[in-house]
């Protein structure tokens, strides 16, 4: 259309400026401009009239996917594909619509034609598709991250990106890399992301920059608080979690017990596990810390949350440095651990441990074998499990189970040293020497006997007929390593 009134424009000018009559014409080009000039008023007034309605239609999409109406969003989206200026955002919406409804290959599908695997494109499709593939069965965490970091490449001060890589990162427990992330972010009115920097400077060692941030995190919740009406159990959590940073550890329990259900949900009572949990280390931190005080501080955690296996596993611990001899810490666990379940998986654990150092493996075995049948999968006693079978036992199909079970674990927690090593001597009794050999060699490093690791390593790179690798974790070593029970 603009095509053919510069055509006619120009016929017209030619036209006025070839008459005979030069003053007639000139008069008549004012004219003629305000005729050419009414024109493109008018297309530009169908253009704002246009943009108007796509903006509306934007904002109808948008406001239907909040309400998660999915697909009258997709149907709005659709229609506002048609313009390309708005494409992006439209398909953006379209596929945030297309994952509301289920399909999220196709969201998937149609975000790679904005933000492609290969290389930066659109930072919001990278960051929906990081999301995406995040919250499938079985998350790819190294695609998200790529489409992640495409994003970060493509816009730098992308919020939502920059939020998503902190979060990756905290997942990863790198607190550093949090606040680098955390520092690009507008964190006034973000309660939940004060609260991750909180946690990021407490674990980075500066405990007064944290309990300050924490103290902000706790009044932003408690604003919150008051104006929502869902997620509310998040936020007691929340609160109490800020409480437990400012060292307010009695406060919090106190807090999570006044606001919890009766009696507490499974979810309550792992907070509060969690807050006994901080406490004890905190004392164990102290000067002149009372050791039976933290040991008293975990078994009231117990009490109220005699499933939470990691309070379990410290008490454990802190058991073993008390001063007292090996019957009246079995019977100082027996006390606590008596409520059955899990409790009485980690009292088999305990007196497997104990056995084990003992030397008596078969009974070390029969413990774990116990507490693995009442916990299956849980990490620790899985590993000393294989262990001891791997050091006990002959039987093919028992050292395939062992294998099985490190597997797993090494599945969840690829770069683990102490089931890399347990591994290790697995696939030794499965005469896997090669494969044993890799796994050894990365668990060394980290090793708690590093004497008895390079040892075996010794051993198992003898057995590969490479006598210099042999001879130099011999010499490492600083033993025979023909000694090792392991390989034969």
């Amino acid at each position: 259309m603009i095509d053919q009134y510069i055509h006619d424009a120009r016929y017209r000018l030619i036209q006025l400026l070839d008459e005979r009559r030069p003053l007639d014409g000139l008069l008549g080009l004012p004219a003629f401009f305000t005729l050419v000039l009414l024109a493109f008023m008018c297309l530009n007034s169908r253009e704002a009239s246009d943009r108007e309605h796509l903006d509306k239609l934007e904002r109808q999409a948008q406001a239907h996917l909040d309400r998660g109406h999915f697909a009258e969003a997709h149907i709005a989206a659709i229609r506002l594909t048609k313009d390309q200026a708005q494409s992006q955002k439209a398909l953006l919406i379209e596929a945030k619509a297309l994952r509301g409804m289920g399909r999220e290959a196709d969201a998937l599908r149609l975000l790679s034609h904005l933000a492609p695997l290969e290389r930066p494109g659109y930072a919001p499709a990278h960051v929906l598709q990081s999301v995406i593939l995040l919250g499938q069965t079985k998350p790819d965490v190294q695609m998200a991250w790529r489409h992640l970091d495409n994003a970060l490449l493509s816009d730098p001060s992308n919020q939502d990106a920059l939020e998503l890589a902190a979060r990756f990162a905290a997942g990863r427990r790198d607190w550093n890399t949090v606040l680098q992330y955390l520092q690009k972010l507008e964190l006034e009115k973000r309660a939940d992301l004060l609260l991750m920097k909180a946690t990021a400077l407490q674990f980075s060692g500066q405990e007064k920059e944290a309990v300050k941030i924490a103290k902000q995190a706790e009044d932003a919740l408690r604003e919150l608080q008051k104006s929502v009406t869902t997620g509310t159990d998040q936020i007691r959590f929340s609160i109490a979690a800020s409480l437990s940073l400012q060292r307010q550890f009695e406060q919090a329990v106190q807090w999570m017990l006044g606001t919890a259900h009766t009696p507490p949900t499974k979810e309550e009572r792992q907070v509060i596990a969690g807050i006994y949990l901080s406490w004890s280390r905190h004392l164990k931190t102290q000067p002149a810390a009372d050791p039976l005080k933290v040991m008293s501080l975990l078994e009231q955690g117990i009490q109220i949350s005699p499933e939470s296996q990691d309070l379990i596993m410290a008490f454990l611990n802190d058991c073993d440095e008390l001063p007292m001899s090996g019957g009246e810490r079995l019977q100082q666990v027996g006390k606590v651990l008596n409520k059955g379940g899990i409790a009485t998986s980690f009292m088999h654990y305990y007196q497997g441990v104990q056995e084990w150092k003992q030397g008596n493996k078969d009974a070390a075995r029969f413990h774990f074998e116990l507490a693995g049948s009442l916990n299956p999968g849980f990490g620790v006693i899985s590993n000393n499990l294989a262990m001891a079978i791997a050091s006990v036992s002959y039987d093919r199909s028992d050292l395939e189970r062992a294998l099985a079970m490190m597997n797993e674990l090494l599945r969840q927690q690829p770069n683990n040293p102490f089931y890399l090593d347990t591994r290790g001597h697995v696939l030794i009794k499965l005469s896997r020497f090669q494969e044993a050999a890799r796994d050894l060699a990365r668990a060394l490093p980290d090793a708690q006997d590093k004497a008895s690791a390079n040892a075996t390593l010794a051993t198992v790179y003898k057995k590969l007929g490479m006598p210099v690798l042999a001879a130099q974790h011999l010499s490492m070593a600083g033993q025979n390593a023909e000694s090792n029970p392991f390989v034969k």
